[in-house]
């Protein structure tokens, strides 16, 4: 009986042992006034081997008559775990964008993304405005 009993306290101990997470946030592009959410989207994977890193490409685009402005991510692994944003495609004021997050010492990837646009013409604006300001003055 006594076996019993410290087996079951073992149990117990190890199921309210409490897990740890680490997130991290990135965020990529410039953010315009009148910037608006376009898409978004999460999921979370499992890893087979924790020591091998984990790759999750995410390809994203903008609405019609729409540009990206930027893109925000939020990356979630066990508190050993490391996670790494990667932009392999696309650039502020593109109509899609491909990110990459590299996971590696984790047992999970957990993470979401909320891209944000701006209307084409405003972005046109924008981007005159700057150049014309970045001129040199004779």
């Amino acid at each position: 009986m006594y076996k019993f009993v410290l087996f079951c306290a073992f149990i117990v101990l190890v199921g309210s042992y409490p897990q740890h997470f680490a997130t991290k946030k990135f965020k990529v592009g410039i953010e315009y006034d009148g910037s608006l959410p376009m898409k978004g989207g999460s999921d979370r994977y499992r890893h087979r081997n924790n020591y091998d890193p984990f790759f999750v490409t995410v390809t994203t685009s903008s609405k019609s008559g729409f540009v990206i402005s930027y893109v925000e991510v939020t990356a979630t692994t066990d508190i050993d775990g490391d996670v790494q944003f990667n932009l392999i495609r696309g650039e502020t004021g593109s109509r899609s964008l491909v990110f990459q997050l590299v996971s590696n010492q984790s047992e999970f990837l957990s993470y979401s993304y909320l891209v944000y646009g701006i209307k084409e013409e405003e972005y046109k604006k924008v981007t005159q405005v700057s150049l014309i300001n970045s001129l040199p003055t004779l």
